[in-house]
């Protein structure tokens, strides 16, 4: 039979991120951000890529001739991206809008617009303003002065027959 501390040992979750920072970089910029985020138990942290300038950089459309440069940032206690990006913000490095931190297992901004693109909305409601499909109700039956005149009399029937009883 395991014992406790068994368990607690095999229940060792990470918990990684992929950050990514639009333009120039001071050089001390990775040793200064690993250094924050220390205290929370970095397993790995390294720089991935710097991709080259581009007009439009990947997963920041609004930016313009950037270039930008990814790190892998994995650590054993549990952190969210707003933590992280916290850090970015107080280090004074880059301005916000300039950086995102992502759960490496979410999909990137383009991944999901373009999900968004290729998913079919044939038979959605929304799109049938008309609502051509649905039943055909004659609105007199339901509605108007008719219908409360029978609602009432219909009511007053079942409200004598409920005292008799």
């Amino acid at each position: 039979m395991k014992t406790f501390k068994d368990y607690l040992t095999e229940s060792k979750k990470t918990y990684s991120f992929k950050v990514k920072i639009a333009g120039d970089l001071p050089e001390s910029f990775a040793d200064d951000l690993k250094a924050r985020l220390d205290n929370r138990g970095i397993m790995q942290f390294e720089q991935m890529k710097t991709t080259p300038v581009s007009e439009v950089p990947h997963e920041f459309p609004e930016l313009k001739n950037m270039e930008v440069h990814t790190f892998d940032v994995m650590t054993e206690y549990p952190l969210t991206t707003t933590e992280i990006e916290k850090e970015i913000f107080e280090m004074n490095c880059c301005q916000p809008g300039y950086y995102k931190v992502r759960n490496s297992a979410s999909p990137s901004e383009i991944d999901q617009i373009t999900a968004g693109d290729n998913a079919s909305y044939e038979g959605a409601l929304l799109h049938d303003n008309q609502y051509k499909d649905g039943m055909k109700v004659k609105h007199k039956d339901y509605f108007g002065d008719d219908f409360n005149k029978d609602f009432l009399k219909t009511l007053s029937k079942e409200s004598k027959e409920g005292k008799k009883s």
